[in-house]
């Protein structure tokens, strides 16, 4: 029986047992299931799994997918990532993903992506399907990854088929395979990684400041053959997350693929740049070392290889061996000059944005507002984990609330959280204290769990669906007005007291929230008939800025509706 297969259904036991309050169907295969579905896409996305929960779709009328990941990036690109997921109990057998499963793939493709499509779903699924649709319609290019996650083998060649027979050619659309093989490096991400790296030609090596370094060239197939070896493992000091295709990973593809330019892509494109703890070779050979390496990551250049593992792997007919990437390899020693190595990986990757959760883990704010979570019965993760705990708050959540309800920008706080580490983070987590953090988080999925309640309320069923962020900021509001009390005054000394606050009254916060933002929306619009607004009309309304400055940021506005 396959270990890995064994370790996977124990993890999803334990998540079962730590969280009844999430998986709460009276089908136990149905259960397991949905963590195995979470603990997948937590592995994907690398992510702690407490915010997997809440990309999850799947239940009836899912439309084909069980959770969607969406992300905006440059160039008007959106990223999304769909996810379907098969868990079998059977740990003692291989199946192939099921071709039909992959058809239905297909056509949930065909249909989301075309606005002009109309497709049966639930309330989950409808909500994200109208996101992606309303960014379409705003002229945002879509790139998808459909990812198929499942506790055996990848489809098979009628699989593939429906996939080619649709895609062949596209550029925006990848399929990939992700199995409790993959999901196993997600939860033994800290391996060190001892290996050699065979270099072509010459390469200089100089050393430099009490630290060596190595520039060479290696075989993109070399580069192939760590990540089919370690995979993700190589990139934990990466501070890029890899969301398959994209405008430049499409080139670094297509530049792989033509005949003329493979054979320059040296020249093309920036390299890898890795570290180490310690490297040799044999300095008596005039060219092609091998060089042997203790603790490789890769710190810069990680979409490069992941793109490069891809391509060839998809590719295996086409001729690499004479296409190049240029590799810098330093030798560094943390504990000799404390801190050069995050230093290393913020200068390599400064040029782009980029997911900086782990590099700013270790700012003297993180750290503290860990021990003040401590303190009032809640764990703080600075760095990515993969608990699952209602009192579990990662600091990519903490960010979201914060940003949403104390920080006015609920229009943001959704779809910019790759930029809550780097442009937003000082003015997210800048004069924050413990309190004031957990008091957001508690509002942010008190009004997430509500959005999740379907309404039959005429008004409020057309917005909930979008409008949680706003909810948010609108009973942080009430909060401090209610208490009598600015956002710098919480603290450790009246936590609880604005706890039970909250508590007691959320319920009628969040029902004077949801009815007065029907009254803006009917204002903003121009319709007393919220019903006649479709809803990638209503999910672009939440992403603009307009209703908060027109309305809640308005004092006289305010006092008039919500005092």
């Amino acid at each position: 029986m396959d270990i890995a297969k064994q370790i996977i259904d124990q993890r999803i036991n334990k998540i079962l047992e730590d969280n009844q309050e999430i998986f709460t169907a009276n089908d136990n295969e149905r259960n397991r299931s949905k963590a195995f579905l979470v603990l997948g896409v937590a592995a994907y996305l690398d992510i702690d799994l407490t915010e997997a929960v809440q990309y999850l779709t799947d239940g009836g009328n899912d439309g084909g997918f069980d959770a969607a990941y969406i992300v905006e990036a440059q160039d008007s690109q959106l990223n999304v990532v769909l996810f379907q997921s098969k868990y079998s109990r059977k740990l003692d057998k291989d199946s192939n993903f099921p071709a039909n499963a992959v058809e239905k793939a297909v056509n949930t493709i065909k249909c989301v992506f075309d606005p002009s499509t109309h497709i049966e779903l639930n309330v989950q699924s409808r909500k994200k399907v109208e996101e992606i649709r309303s960014f379409i319609l705003d002229g945002a290019i879509p790139y998808v990854t459909f990812v198929m996650l499942n506790n055996g083998l990848a489809w098979n060649q009628e699989g593939q088929n429906h996939i080619n027979n649709a895609f062949a050619g596209q550029c925006q659309v990848r399929f990939e395979h992700f199995s409790h093989s993959d999901i196993m490096r997600y939860i033994n991400r800290e391996q060190v990684i001892n290996t050699q790296i065979s270099l072509s030609g010459k390469a200089i090596q100089e050393n430099f400041n009490y630290k060596r370094v190595l520039l060479g060239r290696v075989s993109v197939m070399e580069v192939y053959k760590l990540m089919e070896e370690f995979g993700d493992s190589l990139l934990e000091k990466n501070i890029r997350r890899y969301l398959g295709k994209n405008v430049v990973n499409d080139g670094i593809t297509e530049t792989l693929l033509d005949t003329d330019k493979r054979q320059n892509f040296f020249f093309f494109n920036n390299g890898a740049t890795m570290i180490c703890k310690k490297f040799s070779f044999n300095a008596l050979q005039e060219q092609n070392w091998i060089v042997k390496t203790d603790d490789l990551q890769i710190i810069n250049g990680g979409q490069t290889c992941k793109t490069i593992h891809q391509t060839v792997k998809e590719n295996s007919n086409l001729d690499f061996s004479q296409t190049y990437l240029l590799v810098r390899l330093y030798e560094v020693e943390d504990t000799e000059n404390p801190g050069i190595i995050q230093d290393i990986i913020y200068a390599t990757n400064s040029q782009n944005p980029v997911d900086f959760r782990d590099l700013k883990s270790n700012d003297e704010c993180q750290r503290i507002l860990e021990i003040g979570a401590h303190d009032l019965g809640y764990v703080y993760k600075r760095k990515r984990d993969n608990a699952l705990n209602i009192n579990v708050i990662p600091s990519t959540v903490a960010a979201e609330a914060v940003f949403a309800v104390w920080r006015e920008c609920p229009h943001l706080a959704k779809y910019r959280r790759n930029e809550f580490f780097d442009k937003y983070y000082s003015l997210i987590f800048d004069n924050l204290n413990a309190a004031q953090m957990v008091i957001a988080v508690l509002i942010f999925r008190y009004c997430d769990n509500n959005r999740k309640k379907e309404s039959k309320l005429d008004g409020i069923k057309e917005h909930r669906l979008y409008s949680q962020y706003f909810m948010a900021y609108m009973i942080g509001k009430q909060i401090l007005k209610g208490a009598g009390i600015t956002l710098q005054e919480i603290t450790h000394i009246n936590f609880y007291e604005i706890k039970n606050y909250f508590d007691q009254n959320k319920e009628l916060m969040y029902s004077r929230a949801e009815q007065a933002m029907v009254d803006i929306l009917k204002d903003y619009f121009n319709n007393e008939s919220l019903s006649e607004i479709d809803g990638r009309t209503m999910a672009a309304t939440f992403r603009r800025f307009d209703i908060i400055e027109r309305y809640l940021k308005n004092k006289t506005w305010w006092e008039a509706n919500m005092e």
